[in-house]
């Protein structure tokens, strides 16, 4: 890397790499979608910069390189990203959305995308998801919006952002131990999901009968030695007594949120 300079009215980093100019116009994508990285840049790869080339200067929509002769170059970015920026900046999802319509190009999308997530704004997430044609992704906005409370909307976008040990912090802090063994689960870390019931002394039963389902799905034996010693103490589990604790801990989110549905 040659040289870097941040442009003067926003976040976006511009750089000369290998005798390219390359831009990220959101840099903090990287801690919010990672899949979004190479969407998000831009990449100006001339013959015109020459060897050793340096980046002078970023202001809006304009880079400028002095080459190794002295003569200078201006390269021009997308002139939308400092418009998207004020928009963000403000609040106003609403133009912002409107101006990624209107424009029409996927790396302000993306760029929208990674700001709403930042900002925890779902509605705004979802539909520059959809925008980008990220199915899996839109729906897993959908699937957030949907849980019952505040915590567990939180906990889901920190894991997201690949924050899982935030996320179970935030779920076990709250009194939700139930949600944050389940995630663990979902994640297929069952040593881990079963440390937080031992800790907490509940739901080991319903860590061990969600692993012998998967075990019987999978067509695998038992090789974790600390849940074939709890299987042992707890005996034969009670089906009917492990899914009536957990559409408990569903009802008691609901409650908490208002009656919204839980997962």
């Amino acid at each position: 890397m040659r040289s870097l300079a941040w442009t003067s009215d926003t976040d976006a980093l511009a750089a000369m790499i290998d005798q390219k100019l390359v831009v990220w116009y959101y840099p903090n994508v990287v801690y919010v979608d990672k899949d979004l990285i190479q969407l998000t840049k831009f990449v100006k790869d001339s013959g015109e910069f020459g060897k050793v080339p340096q980046l002078q200067y970023f202001q809006g929509a304009r880079c400028t390189v002095r080459r190794i002769d002295g003569a200078l170059i201006t390269a021009n970015v997308n002139p939308h990203i400092s418009l998207l920026y004020t928009h963000v900046l403000a609040n106003a999802w609403d133009k912002a959305i409107r101006l990624c319509r209107f424009v029409k190009d996927n790396s302000l999308w993306g760029c929208l995308a990674a700001m709403a997530i930042d900002a925890k704004d779902l509605n705004t997430a979802e539909v520059a998801y959809a925008a980008i044609e990220q199915v899996d992704k839109l729906l897993y906005m959908c699937h957030i919006k949907e849980l019952p409370t505040v915590e567990a909307r939180e906990a889901e976008l920190l894991l997201f952002r690949r924050r899982k040990a935030e996320a179970l912090q935030v779920l076990v802090q709250a009194g939700w131990v139930y949600r944050a063994i389940k995630m663990c689960i979902r994640l297929h870390q069952w040593l881990q999901a079963f440390e937080l019931a031992r800790k907490h002394t509940q739901h080991i039963d319903t860590v061990l009968y969600y692993r012998q389902k998967y075990l019987a799905q999978t067509g695998r034996p038992e090789t974790i030695e600390k849940l074939l010693e709890a299987a042992r103490d707890v005996g034969e589990i009670n089906e009917e007594a492990v899914r009536a604790k957990i559409e408990a801990e569903k009802e008691r989110e609901r409650q908490r949120g208002g009656g919204k549905g839980g997962a």
